[in-house]
């Protein structure tokens, strides 16, 4: 009997500890649950938010591809544009250089013409200067025929040199 006594206490302190550790359960339980619930509450409060903003957060996205867009479009039309710019100046430059080579070409066919002119200029100044030695030359010719009644080709030759000089 002792041994069944023993064994009645052994029995009824173990269920003791298991009736206490059961209380802890099932208070743990409680908190878990009120803990749970309350997370839930938590996630059905915030939920909308998260909807709002994830598509606050497309609506962003969507804005800035067409931004993105707009800039792409815009860069592709400067470009365009300078490009022309770039081509119309550069026929310009083009234009011009033609005629600066142009102009220099008849520049220096002028200056071609005015040396001719000083070349021309400097013969008649000298065929003037020659001229105007002539008749002196005749007036010589004449006052040796009339002593001699002829010119000799030495005497001729003597004439020109001495008013050449």
């Amino acid at each position: 009997m002792n041994s069944t006594k023993a064994e009645l206490t052994s029995v009824s302190e173990e269920k003791n500890k298991i009736s206490t550790e059961l209380n802890s359960l099932k208070n743990d339980k409680s908190e878990l649950e009120k803990k749970y619930n309350e997370a839930e509450e938590k996630l059905k409060e915030l939920e909308p938010k998260v909807g709002s903003l994830k598509e606050e957060y497309e609506q962003r996205e969507r804005e800035l591809e067409s931004v993105k867009k707009d800039l792409q479009q815009t860069i592709s039309d400067k470009y365009v544009e300078i490009e022309t710019v770039k081509d119309e100046l550069t026929g310009q430059l083009d234009n011009k250089e033609s005629e600066l080579i142009k102009a220099k070409n008849e520049i220096e066919e002028k200056n071609k013409e005015v040396e001719a002119i000083k070349l021309k200029l400097t013969s008649l100044e000298d065929f003037i200067e020659e001229s105007k030695g002539a008749p002196q030359i005749i007036e010589k010719i004449r006052e040796t025929m009339a002593h001699k009644g002829f010119l000799s080709d030495k005497e001729l030759e003597d004439i020109l040199t001495s008013n050449l000089e």
